[in-house]
């Protein structure tokens, strides 16, 4: 297996173990054009936006940490491109169209959506999949470059946050992220954070607020508990990307109305006590949209072994899904 550091095992009921951690092999392709008329700066730099290199070390970073150094993303090659991508009608920017956009914020090229067969079979992404070379796609990009902040692609592959990429046709399923320079390290963890809820979705065959499961349950917040009838009894959990255990809207990370929450006793899944406490946005970063994505991150389950058939560490399905059948198919 390409993202293993260790040797495949398989249980006694035959089902795949994890292994102690895994490195995903990253091919990064940094759409960030040389702008001659500028000085030969990158546009990254002529529209004073972030540095790739630097976000990307901080994301690494961030999904090791939170992962309780389970996901040791590793970039095994970085490709400058020194172009714009190309549109799904077969548009390109020049730097001159592109930097009138920018300047005039207008202009924009419509439609917007990037031509993802295109890439895959520019950058051979199939064949450097298929042979285990790499394991998923990191690009970097401008604002309106069309991406997906993520897309699946490959035989089996299913919403990630987007339809999948049609035709093609790896046996490997793999993920094309989309990150935009203009922003930060907590917008590219959103980004992996709607990944996770697409693939654990598609894991336990739905996602609902109902007690029904545990990715159910994980992801309850006190608005819906308060809200909706099959849930009384229930307390808020550790909520979604979007929602903090007491947020009463989309990105309401900043709320400093204390709730019931069970969040803490996630940390022990699969042997949930009921533990709850009082907390408040002082918990994940008072608004910090950062600070937000890695405390949820870090109470995704992490423990050995499977309950009612799912893996214990869900860390497995969001960056190792090909090992195992629920993540794969």
């Amino acid at each position: 297996m390409a993202l293993s550091v260790s040797s495949a095992k398989t249980a006694r009921n035959g089902s795949p173990v994890p292994p102690p951690y895994v490195a995903p092999k990253v091919l990064v392709l940094n759409f960030d054009p040389i702008i001659e008329a500028e000085g030969g700066r990158r546009l990254h730099e002529v529209a004073k936006w972030n540095d790739p290199r630097a976000l990307t070390q901080g994301y690494i970073d961030d999904v090791r940490k939170a992962s309780g150094d389970y996901v040791r993303y590793r970039v095994v090659e970085w490709r400058d491109v020194d172009a714009y991508p190309v549109k799904k009608d077969g548009f390109r920017y020049t730097d001159e169209s592109y930097l009138s956009a920018f300047r005039k914020k207008t202009e924009w090229h419509q439609p917007d959506a990037i031509d993802y067969v295109k890439l895959i079979r520019e950058f051979d992404l199939e064949r450097r999949v298929e042979s285990g070379e790499i394991d998923e796609v990191w690009v970097h990009s401008m604002p309106y470059a069309g991406m997906w902040e993520s897309t699946m692609a490959g035989k089996g592959a299913y919403w990630c946050n987007s339809p999948p990429v049609p035709g093609i046709d790896t046996s490997r399923i793999f993920v094309i992220m989309g990150f935009n320079y203009e922003r930060g390290v907590g917008e590219m963890l959103e980004n992996l954070g709607h990944r996770t809820e697409s693939i654990l979705t598609h894991v336990y065959g739905s996602w609902e607020p109902k007690p029904t499961h545990a990715w159910n349950r994980f992801t309850l917040y006190d608005k819906q508990v308060k809200e909706v009838p099959e849930l009384m009894g229930q307390l808020a959990a550790c909520g979604n990307v979007h929602y903090a255990p007491n947020s009463t809207k989309d990105y309401q990370w900043g709320n400093p109305t204390p709730v019931w929450s069970t969040c803490s006793d996630w940390r022990n899944y699969p042997n949930l006590s009921g533990q709850r406490e009082f907390v408040d946005a002082s918990e994940w970063g008072n608004g910090d949209i950062r600070k937000h994505h890695v405390w949820w991150f870090s109470h995704l389950p992490r423990a050995r072994g499977r309950t009612d058939g799912k893996l214990n560490n869900w860390w497995g399905y969001v960056a190792d899904f090909n090992r195992y059948p629920e993540s794969r198919e």
